[in-house]
């Protein structure tokens, strides 16, 4: 009588068991990844229409008013990053939205006046993102 050992041929794949336990781990692992992967895109993903459109409501309110309030508000000293508080939201509250206005020439929108050009520069941002992610648009006497 002969006893044939069993061989694994190259050919060989995984068992069925191999395979279930395999699969059962996947999915066991992947379930609190996905669970976590989608409150965060559902989170990013209402945030980020929420803060631009709070910007524009709050643009919206600076423009609503008329220029020559607007340019009363302004002054000789005005920088390019004076804070307007009369127009921006109150210090210490979150989100706070601040706006700022100034005399820009009728050549560079960018460039500082001290004169009356009917021109004015407004910047409304969130003051923890900084002016750089400012929302901007010149106002004009004339418009």
């Amino acid at each position: 009588m002969f006893i044939r050992a069993r061989c694994a041929s190259p050919d060989a794949g995984f068992s069925y068991v191999e395979t279930l336990l395999a699969l059962i781990l996947l999915m066991i692992l992947l379930v609190p990844a996905m669970n976590a992967l989608s409150s965060a895109l559902q989170g990013s993903a209402t945030s980020v229409p929420e803060r631009a459109l709070s910007l524009r409501e709050k643009m919206e309110d600076v423009l609503s008013r008329p220029y020559s309030e607007l340019y009363a508000a302004t002054s000789i000293s005005d920088t390019t990053s004076t804070i307007k508080t009369a127009y921006s939201d109150p210090a210490g509250t979150a989100n706070r939205r601040v706006v700022v206005f100034y005399r820009c020439t009728t050549t560079t929108a960018h460039a500082l006046t001290t004169s009356n050009t009917g021109m004015l520069r407004v910047k409304v941002y969130f003051e923890a993102d900084g002016s750089n992610n400012a929302l901007e648009t010149l106002v004009g006497r004339w418009w």
